[in-house]
């Protein structure tokens, strides 16, 4: 667990409960998206399969592991090199279970499925198991660890599962087998049935800081000015920042496999070309010579070429929940530049700011678009028809601004 940075509070947690040798049956890791809760799941599972844990102070020469453990603290990690460790590295050990959804397709029976909820049938599949008998699968929950330490069943996206799946898994909740483990991983855990979480040990992870961030993104090849500029646009998630990195790389690489990409000059949009485009959009939005719609046209032009990288790298995506991703990711984008011009009209320092030609806006003027953009994102992933969301959210800002140079 010593190489998940950022989060420390959540790590404190897990390794006094595994240092208390009372774990909870079930838990529920919850955070922003790309935040380390899914590597810390797989820590934790590792560090309990471990045939031969290592103990360990906290205090290192000195200097805390942990701050927010006292230095005589044992910490409880795995070896790393025993056979059960390098199983769980390698996704194939017999007591771990990972449920995502990657396996929705798999499970599906009606052969239509968009890959976008965890139904029951991935529930039963994976854990329960199904006593129907047309699609009879054993269920995994209730079989004895094949290596006596312990079954462990990760369910990654859990806010995805449907209501019936998350009732047939309450049921098992109940009354869970001994030495028997879900971890749910979610973005939303209000979307889990509030008896679920009311049976569940729940750690918060936070969004990771600008410490862990840029030299993480450095290490995976962004330049010093795009990493800055990653970190604060993702909004402390790795995760989103590498998605944003490898759309660039997918349409980049689409664009070279183009018979007149020989001799064209380098025109993909990649993330950075993102950001300049709509802060040029935003720069004559603010000075009255773009409207409203130019803004929601860039904006839906920019999320359908993200949502055509990462379709590159998974064709069996969603394409309209890419398309949302991407649209929330340039709304995300537009707020960066608003509060820039914030930060412009209150003298508070600028880390990685966007490119733009603007200076200060009206304070109350800025924090409406500001909260315009943050209401626009909420909507764009409830599923609202994004034409018409991104037509009234822009020319609401349009309106704002205008409202801002007439006073």
């Amino acid at each position: 667990m010593l190489n998940i940075q950022g989060q420390t509070t959540a790590l404190a947690h897990i390794q006094r409960v595994i240092r208390s040798g009372r774990l909870a049956s079930t838990w529920i890791f919850a955070g922003p998206t790309g935040v380390g809760k899914f590597h810390a799941a797989l820590e934790m599972a590792k560090t309990c399969l471990c045939d031969h844990c290592v103990q360990r102070t906290n205090d290192d020469h000195g200097q805390l592991l942990n701050s927010l453990l006292e230095p005589e603290f044992m910490l409880t990690l795995p070896c790393g090199v025993c056979d059960s460790c390098k199983a769980v590295e390698f996704r194939n050990h017999p007591d771990l279970h990972l449920v995502s959804r990657n396996l929705i397709r798999y499970h599906d029976r009606s052969g239509k499925s968009k890959g976008t909820t965890l139904s029951i049938q991935v529930i039963r599949g994976e854990i329960l198991g199904d006593d129907s008998p047309e699609h009879r699968v054993e269920p995994k929950l209730y079989k004895r660890s094949q290596r006596g330490r312990g079954k462990w069943f990760i369910i990654d996206d859990a806010d995805l599962m449907e209501v019936p799946a998350q009732n047939a898994l309450l049921k098992a909740l109940e009354e869970p087998p001994p030495q028997n483990y879900i971890i749910m991983i979610t973005t939303s855990p209000a979307e889990l049935l509030s008896t679920i979480r009311s049976r569940s040990q729940f750690v918060q992870f936070r969004e990771l800081p600008f410490s862990v961030m840029v030299p993480e993104l450095r290490q995976r090849g962004a330049d010093d000015t795009q990493a800055k500029l990653l970190a604060r646009l993702s909004g402390g998630s790795l995760g989103k920042a590498m998605s944003f990195l490898e759309a660039t790389v997918a349409a980049e690489r689409e664009d070279e496999e183009k018979p007149s990409a020989k001799n064209a000059p380098p025109d993909a949009p990649a993330f950075s070309h993102w950001v300049q485009t709509i802060s040029s959009v935003m720069d004559n939005l603010f000075s009255g010579r773009d409207g409203g719609m130019a803004l929601a046209a860039v904006i839906q032009k920019s999320a359908e070429q993200y949502a055509k990288g990462m379709l590159k790298r998974d064709p069996l995506a969603s394409k309209d929940r890419i398309v949302r991703d991407g649209v929330g990711m340039m709304l995300g984008f537009v707020a960066a530049w608003l509060d820039d011009r914030l930060r412009h009209a209150t003298g508070a320092a600028i880390i990685a700011p966007l490119p733009s030609q603007a200076r200060a806006m009206d304070a109350t003027a800025t924090q409406e678009c500001i909260a315009v953009c943050r209401q626009a994102e909420m909507q764009a992933d409830m599923n609202a028809h994004i034409g018409v969301l991104l037509a009234s959210a822009c020319t609401a800002i349009e309106n704002a601004m205008h409202t801002a140079r007439a006073a």
